[in-house]
C-alpha cells in the first residue's frame, strides 16, 4: 500500500473528521456524482455498515461509517438510516486474515432495526456504506439483510477504500471503481470474492 493510501486508511479507522468531510465533499463534486450516479442522491437511504462489535450508547468512540454517512447526508447525498446493528462481536476483518468471519457469520450477527422502520420510508434506492472493504463478506451480509427487508428497493454497497492482497506497489493511490463495476460473489464454500 502506498504511504498516501495507508494514511487514508488510518484516518478512516480513527474517524478523522477532516478526512471524512473531505471524502464526502469529493463525493458531492461533479467527479463523485459522475462515478456514482444512483448510489447517492436526495432519494437514497444511506445505511452505515456496523462495526465488528455491538455499539454501546454511553462513552463509545465514534463509528467511522456513521460519521461518514452523516457527512454524506450533510452534502445532500442521501438520508442517514442507522438500521443495521451488530448483535455480537466478530474478529476485525482487516487484522484477522486467517480467521476472517465468513459472510454467513456476519449475516448471523447483524440485525435490522425493529419496525416501524420497515414501513416508514418509501424507498427505491438504498446504499450500504463501509469505510474499508477486504473480501466483501461484511457488505454482502449487510446488503442481504437490507434486501430481505426491502425487496422492491435497489440495494447497493459502497466502500471508501478497497484492499488489494499481494500488491506491493500501486500505480496510483486514488483509483475509484465506478458504480456497477465492482462485484462481490458468495462462493459455494461460503467465502466471498470481490472484484476488482
Amino acid at each position: 500500500m502506498t504511504h498516501q493510501g495507508w494514511e487514508l486508511v488510518m484516518d478512516l479507522k480513527f474517524s478523522d473528521p477532516e478526512r471524512i468531510k473531505s471524502i464526502a465533499s469529493w463525493m458531492a463534486s461533479d467527479h463523485g456524482r459522475h462515478l456514482f450516479p444512483t448510489y447517492f442522491g436526495s432519494g437514497v437511504a444511506l445505511v452505515p455498515a456496523p462495526g465488528h462489535a455491538p455499539r454501546v450508547k454511553e462513552g463509545e468512540p465514534r463509528s467511522t461509517t456513521v460519521e461518514l454517512v452523516r457527512s454524506l447526508e450533510s452534502e445532500g447525498l442521501g438520508r442517514r438510516r442507522e438500521w443495521l446493528h451488530r448483535l455480537e462481536k466478530v474478529p476485525k476483518s482487516a487484522w484477522s486474515r486467517g480467521a476472517r468471519p465468513t459472510e454467513e457469520r456476519h449475516y448471523s450477527t447483524v440485525t435490522l432495526s425493529e419496525p416501524p422502520v420497515l414501513g416508514f420510508d418509501h424507498l427505491d434506492r438504498i446504499t450500504v456504506v463501509d469505510d474499508v472493504i477486504t473480501t466483501g463478506a461484511t457488505l454482502h451480509a449487510c446488503v442481504r439483510r437490507i434486501a430481505e427487508a426491502f425487496p422492491s428497493a435497489e440495494v447497493a454497497a459502497f466502500a471508501v477504500v478497497r484492499t488489494i492482497t499481494g500488491v506491493t506497489q500501486l500505480p496510483r493511490a486514488f483509483d475509484p471503481v465506478p458504480e456497477g463495476e465492482g462485484h462481490i460473489v458468495l462462493n459455494v464454500d461460503g467465502s466471498t470474492q470481490r472484484t476488482p
